[in-house]
């Protein structure tokens, strides 16, 4: 029996838009494709407490604009500034085999390909050049890129992530 559906945010709300209860949400997903008329949605702080069916989308000066079924007034949506915007988890199985959920990279220990301890992820975010691992290591926080050749691999069974770093980036070793 499968378990509890999990959702993942996928945008922040910004504001209303309009008179008719369209919303602004910025967007924090690899596959905006996902927000699409029909889709139903999640609105909460830490997860859905509501949920409404897209209605209608388009872009906006570089935010999705979002139309819900269920919402015609800009009242109604006033107080959803700052909230999220959930989708179910995708199945693993569709997903590219180089994706990670940052849940799923979050507590994991970074080591390098000889097994010499680095640090803990303590989470993604975005960058210039894509998104980057945030380390606590024991000389502080450290900013990792996530991408090849820096990251080796990925365990998500042993939630350990293999780590080249160049001289630097995390020991404080720079040249």
């Amino acid at each position: 029996m499968p378990g509890p559906q999990a959702w993942l945010a996928v945008g922040r709300i910004r504001r209303p838009h309009g008179i008719h209860g369209e919303i602004t949400v910025e967007s924090m997903t690899d596959f905006p494709e996902r927000l699409a008329p029909g889709v139903e949605i999640g609105i909460g702080e830490a997860a859905p407490e509501l949920r409404a069916r897209i209605h209608q989308v388009r872009m906006h000066k570089g935010d999705f604009l979002l139309a819900l079924a269920e919402i015609r007034d800009r009242n109604e949506v006033e107080g959803w500034r700052g909230r999220y915007v959930f989708l179910p988890e995708q199945p693993r199985a569709d997903l590219p085999p180089t994706y990670y959920y940052e849940h799923e990279l979050i507590g994991s220990r970074c080591v390098t390909a000889d097994g010499a301890a680095i640090g803990e992820v303590t989470g993604l975010t975005p960058g210039a050049g894509g998104s980057l691992l945030v380390l606590a290591t024991p000389r502080g926080e450290a900013l990792v890129p996530f991408r090849s050749p820096i990251v080796v691999r990925v365990d998500r069974d042993s939630r350990t992530v293999v780590l080249d770093p160049p001289r630097g980036l995390v020991d404080g070793d720079a040249l």
